[in-house]
């Protein structure tokens, strides 16, 4: 039976299809996602937190190298440099547009977000990361370092106070409202549903689940003392929290960018329309349409997605079905009783509001706090200028480079570009052959370099619950079937290392614990016999007729007689084939160097393993938008965790960002354990890493291929940029660097 996508049926008001993509290296706390992973979140980085795809064009994939090689010669010729004088070009890979996290948060989007301030260290967030990753209160930002407070209930309260003309890029001041304004909006029961994103607010703080769900329509943990003191305060369920200080923070966003009939209340814990404010017979109309929407959507997803049971399905099915019915048909009722009643004004401007966000801000953020503020987006180029009323950043540096474009640049070329001063920055490289060309110029003088140990790896991510792929013992052979070894010489050249769980051989964790760690964990190795005494244990124990036990000695000799046409598949007692499908970013070649892998070695265990290469935009929404009887249930990805390290959000039942949909008893007790470790104790905090990460690697959600080195090259002309961790790159030394005349 189909069961219905939680988010999916929350979409509404001219967003077609929203996905959560990878990138975004905020607090994972108050992510929905992105969480951790840069996907790099991280997005990825998983995020953060951010999550990106790995950022490589292949160049062998359609085995036209030479052709390839020709066009991107082509491409270097005609290349239109945009540098000049008073204009550094930061060399990127393909936009998705959205400059706000909890939509598309690819790691280029998240860059340019990053330099205007709206996340990240350069803006004004009351506590930020330095470059080690410690978490230190914004001297930009406060007048004095927050007060602390424990409260009766548990619960921990931050009273922060901010300096007096702090100015947003338009001038107007920024005020105790607008940090309380960011979680008010982002934490309201409508933004998600009205807005189609994933972004869940302030969740770590007091009084949000029930100002979450409707229940209140006041947020308790927040609250007002005057123009430039506020509160927030921690929920007891948080605490202890390892990291606690980033819970707490606070960002603002211009309430009065987005809609300038509404305030907040005295308290500031509540949303309310300005007194006098009476909606136009238009706007309500709007507001109508738009409820009309989201029940129209919600109408369709359930569909599409809710199969009602057959009679002789389980009475958990149906009990299944039954509450999957009620939720929606409550969640219909509400929006309908709002479209037959009288409009109320404090609703339609949420609303409105929030559409604005949506369909205007999330796109073109004009106003913002960091050193620089956007020009404009277009033809996969964005354009930024100082922005002249920036106070500076927490270590008070100011920026004084005139303008940044973030240009598209094809990776193929990128070194080229940097060399004959095309560009003048080019991040995070990760190829063995592009690094030792780096490496090559810079001794030859013509370019400079930064490198560090990445704080994540490349992986191949499984849905844990859905198609083949919900058998851990299926997820282990398929470790089994491949050389890992191999992926890091043939990719990362001598500037990677294969890892066997959730790190990056730059996280402090692993620096401080890893040696003892790698002892206890499997190191999963190319081994097809291996893989087949897991599969054994699967229900995938017979051949096509159901019956007779699949033999391994037939599987090779129909290999070796004909590869190619190989037919002697495993098969369960019902005569299904063991099939998994897994897609791919055509752009990165680890997609191609599982092609030339998986297929052929797990024919050789009975198991047809198929891959995909599409777009990256193709991959996140298949992975992010999941049936229940998936065509695809395996993904490569990159992924940079970000700081706090919380892998609650990606691997918990109730995590928020929980992509595998992992449900697993171990799980929800190990990352609540690590999550609420003391933040005094730090050998505690790594015992907990230390089982976590024992977990993960048995259960293998995901399969980490490799942990590699970023190299960023970058042009003579550039002074400054000798700090690179990562936790700051370019976009948080944009504050030192300067341009040689």
């Amino acid at each position: 039976m189909k069961m219905k996508r939680v988010f999916s049926s929350l979409m509404a008001l001219g967003l077609a299809t929203t996905l959560v993509a990878c990138g975004g290296d905020t607090d994972s706390a108050k992510k929905s996602k992105d969480d951790s992973k840069t996907k790099d979140s991280a997005t990825e980085d998983k995020k953060d937190n951010s999550q990106d795809a790995d950022n490589a064009d292949d160049k062998t994939a359609d085995g036209k190298e030479g052709e390839q090689n020709a066009a991107d010669q082509k491409e270097l010729e005609d290349f239109d440099a945009q540098t000049s004088d008073d204009t550094i070009v930061l060399g990127i890979g393909e936009f998705s547009g959205d400059f706000l996290e909890g939509w598309q948060n690819n790691i280029s989007d998240v860059q340019v977000r990053r330099l205007l301030g709206i996340e990240g260290n350069n803006g004004y967030r009351t506590v930020v990361q330095d470059e080690t990753g410690a978490w230190v209160n914004n001297k930009a930002v406060l007048e004095e370092d927050p007060k602390v407070t424990d409260n009766e209930d548990g619960s921990r309260t931050y009273t922060y106070k901010i300096k007096k003309g702090l100015k947003w890029s338009d001038g107007k001041e920024i005020t105790a409202d607008d940090y309380l304004y960011d979680s008010l909006i982002y934490s309201h029961p409508s933004f998600i549903p009205v807005t189609g994103s994933t972004r869940i607010g302030s969740n770590a703080l007091k009084g949000y689940e029930d100002y979450h769900l409707g229940k209140s329509d006041t947020f308790e943990g927040l609250k007002k003392i005057d123009d430039y003191t506020f509160e927030s305060t921690i929920d007891s369920s948080f605490l202890p929290y390892y990291e606690e200080v980033s819970l707490a923070a606070l960002d603002p966003l211009p309430l009065h960018v987005v809609s300038e009939n509404l305030i907040l209340n005295e308290e500031g814990n509540k949303l309310v329309a300005k007194d006098g404010y009476e909606p136009s017979e238009e706007e309500k109309q709007k507001y109508k349409d738009s409820l009309q929407e989201q029940i129209d959507n919600l109408d369709k997803d359930f569909e599409e997605n809710s199969e009602k049971p057959a009679d002789d399905a389980s009475e958990d099915e149906k009990s299944a079905y039954d509450e999957a019915k009620k939720e929606h048909d409550d969640q219909v009722k509400e929006l309908e009783d709002r479209l037959n009643g009288d409009v109320d004004p404090t609703q339609q401007l949420l609303e409105q509001a929030m559409l604005n966000i949506t369909n205007e801000y999330r796109l073109a953020p004009s106003v913002v706090c960091g050193p620089y503020v956007f020009d404009e987006y277009k033809n996969n180029m964005v354009k930024l200028s100082l922005n002249p009323n920036y106070a500076g950043n927490f270590k008070g540096e100011k920026a004084t480079i005139p303008h940044i474009i973030a240009q598209y640049v094809n990776q193929n070329i990128a070194v080229d570009l940097v060399e004959n001063g095309d560009i003048d920055v080019w991040e995070k490289e990760t190829d063995g052959g592009k690094i030792d060309q780096i490496r090559s110029e810079a001794d030859a003088g013509k370019i400079k370099y930064n490198t560090y140990e990445r704080n994540g790896y490349g992986s191949i991510n499984f849905l844990t619950d859905r198609g083949n792929t919900k058998y851990k013992e299926v997820r282990q052979a398929i470790a089994h079937l491949i050389d890992r070894n191999s992926f890091v010489q043939s990719y990362a050249g001598g500037y990677g290392v294969v890892t066997n769980g959730m790190y990056g051989t730059s996280q402090w964790m692993y620096q401080d614990r890893g040696a003892d760690l790698e002892g206890k964990l499997t190191n999963y190795q190319l081994n097809i016999d291996k893989a087949n005494e897991l599969l054994d244990k699967t229900p995938y124990k017979f051949e096509s007729d159901g019956k007779t036990a699949w033999d391994k000695t037939k599987a090779e000799e129909a290999f070796n007689s004909d590869a190619d046409n190989f037919d002697y598949y495993r098969y369960d007692e019902n005569g299904k084939k063991l099939v998994v499908n897994q897609y791919g970013s055509d752009e990165s070649p680890i997609t191609t160097l599982i092609s030339n892998q998986l297929p052929n070695n797990a024919k050789q265990a009975g198991m047809e393993y198929n891959v995909t290469a599409g777009s990256f935009a193709t991959l996140l929404q298949y992975y992010y938008t999941q049936e229940e009887d998936p065509e695809y249930t395996a993904f490569n990805m990159g992924q940079d965790f970000g700081t706090p390290f919380d892998p609650w959000y990606q691997y918990n039942s109730k995590g928020n960002d929980n992509k595998t949909h992992t449900n697993d008893p171990k799980a929800d007790e190990l990352t609540v354990k690590l999550r609420q470790t003391d933040p005094k104790d730090k050998e505690g905090y790594l015992d907990n890493w230390e089982d976590f990460e024992l977990w993960y690697n048995d259960y293998l959600p995901e399969i980490p291929l490799y942990s590699n080195q970023y190299h960023t090259a970058y042009a003579n002309r550039v002074q400054g940029f000798d700090v690179s961790t990562p936790t700051w790159g370019f976009s948080d030394q944009i504050n030192a660097l300067s341009l040689e005349k």
